[in-house]
């Protein structure tokens, strides 16, 4: 299998939308990944990831289906002194290593770590292993769902990683000699389809 994990085009928050960079992005991320030969697309229920889907479903004549799951992780802030509160992956790898001791898979929040694993290996179970997939969601679920895709701890996924707008992060998935796959990252944050915006 191969899964392309695409955080949404340029957004406007306040809206759940994209701005007109944004569209300008996803179509110019549509015409990439035409020649991906993509099986399937799905995408999380918020608007900005929608929007810049269906750019990609137009243009291949692909269905969009809707993974709740991937929604953005929204109740995973943290208390920050000056902004109010910050998503845990956009804080200071200082104090993200300081919030979570031991940087092991069991760091905060454990539950939710835990259901977004189960959700992500019932979603890759479901699309077989010879399919190329793309999801489009957004940078914290994405950076997280890495984590638990390569087995990285989470805080130094958080601490040393982030995706732009409209990136392509490129999953692979190795067969094994012993049996079973692994996932492989091959690309991650690629932006190259909008060197021309």
């Amino acid at each position: 299998m191969r899964l392309y994990i695409i955080r949404h085009a340029e957004p406007d928050y306040p809206r759940d939308a994209l701005t007109v960079l944004g569209h300008a992005q996803a179509r110019a991320l549509a015409y990439r990944l035409a020649t991906m030969e993509l099986d399937r697309i799905y995408s999380s229920p918020m608007n900005r990831a929608l929007e810049t889907a269906r750019y990609t479903a137009e243009r291949l004549g692909l269905d969009v289906q809707i993974e709740p799951w991937t929604r953005e992780l929204e109740d995973w802030w943290v208390p920050d002194e000056a902004a109010g509160e910050l998503p845990v992956w956009q804080m200071d790898a200082a104090t993200l290593r300081a919030l979570v001791p031991g940087q092991g898979q069991e760091c905060w929040p454990v539950d939710a770590f835990g259901q977004l694993g189960s959700a992500a290996d019932d979603f890759l179970a479901r699309n077989g292993h010879h399919q190329a997939i793309a999801v489009f969601c957004h940078a914290g679920f994405a950076l997280t769902w890495l984590a638990h895709l390569l087995a990285i701890p989470l805080p130094l996924v958080w601490a040393g990683f982030s995706l732009s707008p409209c990136s392509v992060t490129t999953i692979v998935f190795e067969e094994l000699a012993g049996g079973g796959s692994a996932a492989r990252c091959t690309g991650l944050g690629d932006v190259s389809h909008l060197q021309d915006l």
